[in-house]
């Protein structure tokens, strides 16, 4: 019995013994990898140079710590440069802070604009209603492409809200009375042609009546969609005026303006835009003189000019009329 006992606190004296010298090897281990993370953290902040007593300021010298042969790029919060003894140079990679003299810009309106697409004959506009003021209404009278192929509904004086207030109002090429809304619904057009501004920006020279004129613009979009829910809309630019052109509230520099406002509205609204601008202007951005009757309303060169740009600028479709010849064209 005596020996048993013996044996059974011997058994209990190793179990114990076992337990410390495991409690002793993980309490060391845990030494260790503190240790590990404490010497880690120092060659960190030392190689950044945020360490106690380092210069927050200076630039590290990979050559003098030893490290240029192993350090593959600067650090994030670094832009190093090495010794030029024949390490490489680091000077110009890794993240570079801007400075404070840039702005961001959006797209220009050029870059937004439907770009050529093949060319169309003119029975194309056949199905297309061209809906503007006084400067559109000469579409309807005076000798191109388009006249007597295409409805054209100019109205004099007109704003995108007498269309979006269903103003009855005169197209004086016809004589007759219409309801620009009830004219596109009646058609049911394939395409839809617009182009308004004259009018708005006349009113007064301010950037509220600018905010004012694209937000009916917007409006007016969202009502033909309705009306004539087939027809694909384009929204022309303003047509440029002639330099000497001085009319109050209407001259180059707020044309480009307004014409970059309506191309960041067609954007969002998702509807194409096409410029027309750049095919009626000469070198300084002006009505080219040729086309110009009164310095903003135009002669029949200026509105065949106007009528060939069109031609070319149309959204791709299988069904359009192809020019033969033209990109896109296949012979039957």
């Amino acid at each position: 019995m005596a020996s048993y006992r013996e044996f059974r606190r011997e058994t209990i004296a190793r179990r114990r013994r076992r337990q410390t010298r495991r409690g002793l090897t993980l309490v060391l281990a845990v030494l260790v990898l503190l240790g590990l993370a404490w010497v880690i953290t120092w060659a960190i902040e030392t190689v950044s140079g945020k360490g106690e007593g380092a210069d927050a300021d200076s630039t590290l010298d990979l050559g003098a710590t030893g490290l240029a042969g192993s350090v593959l790029a600067p650090l994030p919060m670094e832009n190093p440069v090495t010794e030029t003894g024949g390490g490489v140079q680091f000077a110009s990679m890794g993240p570079v802070q801007q400075s404070d003299g840039w702005t961001y810009t959006g797209m220009t309106y050029e870059k937004i604009c439907l770009p050529a697409c093949g060319r169309v004959d003119n029975t194309y506009f056949s199905t297309a209603l061209f809906l503007g003021d006084s400067v559109t209404e000469g579409l309807g009278l005076y000798e191109n492409p388009v006249k007597d192929v295409a409805t054209v509904r100019g109205y004099r004086g007109a704003t995108p809200g007498d269309v979006v207030n269903r103003v009855v109002m005169t197209d004086y090429n016809t004589g007759e009375e219409s309801v620009p809304l009830d004219v596109a619904a009646q058609m049911n057009p394939k395409s839809i042609y617009l182009m308004f501004g004259a009018n708005a920006l006349a009113a007064r020279d301010d950037e509220a009546v600018e905010d004012s004129f694209i937000a009916y613009y917007g409006q007016m979009i969202d009502l033909l969609r309705e009306a004539a829910p087939e027809a694909d809309i384009y929204v022309q630019t303003m047509t440029p005026v002639a330099a000497d052109y001085s009319s109050t509230g209407i001259y180059k520099e707020r044309i480009q303006r307004v014409n970059q406002k309506l191309a960041n509205m067609a954007l969002e609204k998702g509807v194409y835009f096409v410029d027309v601008y750049s095919a009626l202007a000469d070198e300084n951005g002006d009505l080219v003189a040729e086309y110009s009757s009164d310095g903003l309303h135009m002669v029949a060169a200026g509105y065949k000019a106007w009528a060939d740009c069109l031609a070319g600028h149309v959204a791709y479709s299988a069904d359009n009329p192809y020019v033969m010849g033209s990109e896109y064209y296949i012979a039957e």
